[in-house]
């Protein structure tokens, strides 16, 4: 009596393919960039040049922080930010959250919404500003289609060439106080791809067990993908704090030595003229 032996269920090789070949673009094109963080020293100006493809436009979001602004609060505005300016997210170019109470106690009153007296502006080659504008602090500045507006006031409209460069410069007229600025710039061709990937995706429901936990796991690299990268860009942060407070730590001590040897040599020059004077020597 011949028995016959249950095989596992298991993917053939063109599922498996297909699948692959679906959820590579998933892997390799949903990794995020955070916002740039910039600081400003004290009555400077700092610019940026950004380019936008000509069938293109681009949206761009400013938030001016204090210099001395707390770690937890800088961490809340840059994820803020980041959710305002991801492709895919529910807050995609919406209003920023209202502060949470725990973040609002870290910061100074006076400043929350105050004159920053830091001024952002937004150029382009041969055509008049596009913004020009104080930033209040913690208070995000927001400028949409930044293509169309360089075009408003041009004659024939429609056959006018897009001017591609953009420049946005910040300028500190403070003159005892640096100021951090967080910003992003993002190309209206990535609205929605999130949600065009994810279409392409075989359907939930359509998979099986083993299936389902790939794709789980593709996304749960894609977080850790982002987290890595952001934790990158905080270690780049963290290093400059660090090197610029070893290079004043390290004129501090130049400058100690050098006062200990001026009050040894006056010490000096007084004690021997006070001996001469009282003939010991």
């Amino acid at each position: 009596m011949h028995t016959k032996r249950m095989r596992p269920a298991s993917l053939s090789a063109s599922t498996m393919a297909a699948f692959l070949l679906l959820a590579l673009p998933l892997l390799l094109t949903s990794t995020f960039a955070y916002p740039i963080i910039t600081e400003v020293d004290e009555s400077f100006t700092k610019c940026f040049n950004f380019n936008v493809p000509d069938d293109d436009d681009a949206h761009m979001v400013f938030i001016a922080l204090p210099h001395e602004v707390d770690n937890d609060v800088e961490e809340w505005f840059n994820t803020k930010l980041n959710d305002m300016t991801r492709k895919g997210s529910n807050d995609f170019m919406k209003t920023l959250p209202e502060v949470s109470k725990e973040i609002h106690e870290k910061i100074n009153d006076e400043d929350f919404n105050g004159r920053s007296n830091v001024y952002l502006k937004l150029t382009v080659p041969k055509r008049p500003v596009l913004r020009h504008q104080m930033f209040m602090w913690y208070a995000p500045v927001v400028v949409m289609n930044v293509v169309k507006a360089s075009q408003r006031g041009q004659k024939n409209n429609k056959n006018v060439r897009p001017p591609g460069g953009y420049s946005v410069c910040f300028e500190n007229k403070n003159a005892d106080q640096r100021v951090k600025l967080i910003f992003d710039v993002v190309l209206t061709s990535d609205e929605g791809q999130e949600d065009e990937l994810q279409n392409k995706i075989i359907k939930k429901e359509h998979l099986t067990p083993l299936e389902s936990n790939f794709q789980e796991g593709i996304k749960a690299a894609n977080t850790i993908l982002n987290e890595m990268k952001y934790m990158e860009k905080r270690e780049a942060r963290m290093r400059h704090t660090a090197e610029s407070t070893n290079s004043k730590i390290r004129l501090f001590s130049y400058v100690s030595v050098i006062v200990l040897l001026g009050v040894t040599w006056l010490q000096r020059t007084y004690l021997k003229s006070y001996f001469k004077k009282k003939k010991l020597m």
